[in-house]
């Protein structure tokens, strides 16, 4: 066997292997015998059918198994002559035919590890910085006074809009002169001055009362998920329909019991407030430290990363974002977010995240970091029953999407443990 190696990049490689014409003769011939034995041809007992008959009925078949056997018994050893180390399955790039006396070639793409110059004070005793763990006073009140207003009775006033009404509207909105498809409503309901609707149109809602007309103006950034709307500067014709004012209870112990969330006294409320903002601090700055730790890190060392790689990282966010959109009754068809839209907003994601990951499994490499085998045939033994599926693809589940994430958790805990966090003053 003859292999060959050429370099499209420096992680994208081309693998030319040549198998002899008496190596690919016996394969050949091994799996004609196969297609004799099963063979159910009318005439001949099963198995007896003459090698001749077997060879002209079965042709197109017995080549293409003989083609993926030949591929199958040499391609891992090709790839350990070659010295490479494959980052993803190697990809199928041409095939001969197979000729009688002649060698049988085929190549791969073979997207291996990139070199990574790393030493290890690159990566440890790194001095990172670290938001403080704490909240104010004010962020605990201002989440009180949501729940004040969460829980307040509505009255329908007929009087100027003010910061936290409720008003509904209706609204058609305009890319010129021409409705933008999905985008008007006969009855929206607005929570004015939170802006989860529109800042710019919520500001120009103070002051009006119902039956005011009036027309706003907002431009929507490039990068804007809805493609109808990105770039745009998109009128918005509204009319106030009905305005309501909430009532205010004062925050009292009283009030607190009524809410029923399982709190005697405001204290009691304000200190599990406090807590969870406190919790979500934590788990923020610990998710933003790990984040400038790595790239800190990367800052160090430049390195590519294989196409297809990027491209497994990005399918995968995808994904998540499908299932977190799915989660609130939204979908990509409704949000008319296009493929081209998607790969625009989330593809730098995608390889800012694959180098991560490579990088965190080199680090992994020179610190012996590993998940432990048992762990890994108990998760397989897992998927195995739980889907229903096969051995093979437990094995490709846990290599492409379960492994690395887990392997990168463990390597980036390790480095969290060896950096020096500089706390910042608020």
């Amino acid at each position: 066997m003859r292999v060959e190696v050429e370099d499209r990049t420096s992680v994208d490689k081309i693998l030319k292997v040549e198998i002899p014409p008496d190596e690919t003769k016996r394969v050949v011939e091994e799996v004609e015998r196969e297609y004799q034995r099963r063979a159910k041809i009318k005439g001949f007992r099963e198995g007896k059918a003459p090698l001749y008959l077997v060879r002209k009925l079965f042709k197109e078949e017995i080549e293409e198994r003989s083609i993926e056997r030949l591929i199958s018994d040499t391609l891992e050893r090709a790839i350990r002559e070659a010295n490479l180390e494959p980052l993803l399955r190697p990809r199928i790039e041409s095939l001969d035919s197979i000729k009688e006396g002649a060698p049988f070639t085929y190549s791969v793409l073979v997207e291996v590890r990139p070199v990574i110059n790393l030493t290890k004070e690159d990566y440890l005793g790194l001095e990172i910085e670290r938001e403080k763990d704490e909240v104010s006073e004010e962020e605990v009140e201002r989440i009180l006074n949501e729940l004040r207003y969460s829980f307040s009775e509505l009255k329908e006033v007929d009087d100027e809009i003010k910061e936290r009404d409720a008003v509904v509207i209706s609204f058609v909105a305009y890319d010129g002169d021409t409705p933008i498809p999905g985008h008007e409503a006969q009855a929206l309901f607005i929570d004015v001055g939170t802006g989860e609707f529109n800042e710019k149109v919520e500001r120009e809602l103070l002051g009006k009362k119902v039956g005011d007309r009036f027309t706003v103006e907002v431009e929507y950034p490039e990068d804007a998920l809805n493609p109808l709307l990105a770039g745009k500067k998109v009128r918005y014709e509204i009319e106030v329909k009905e305005v309501y004012r909430r009532e205010l209870e004062e925050l009292t112990d009283e009030f607190v019991k009524k809410l029923n969330l399982g709190f005697e006294s405001v204290e009691k409320l304000r200190e599990s407030v406090r807590e969870r903002l406190l919790n979500d601090r934590k788990r923020k700055n610990e998710i933003r430290y790990r984040e400038r730790l790595v790239e800190k890190i990367l800052e160090k060392v430049d390195f590519e990363v294989p196409a297809r790689y990027v491209e497994i990282k990005f399918y995968q966010l995808v994904e998540e974002l499908r299932e977190t959109l799915a989660q609130d009754g939204l979908s990509f068809e409704k949000l008319k977010l296009s493929h081209e839209n998607l790969k625009k907003k989330l593809m730098p994601i995608a390889e800012k995240q694959a180098k991560a990951e490579i990088l965190l499994e080199k680090i992994a490499e020179m610190e012996g970091i590993s998940i432990p085998d048992e762990e890994i045939e108990r998760m397989k033994e897992n998927m195995i029953k739980g889907l229903k599926i096969s051995e093979g693809e437990a094995i490709r589940i846990l290599q492409v999407n379960i492994l690395p994430k887990m392997l990168a958790e463990k390597t980036l805990q390790f480095l969290v443990e060896h950096s020096k966090p500089i706390i910042m003053e608020s």
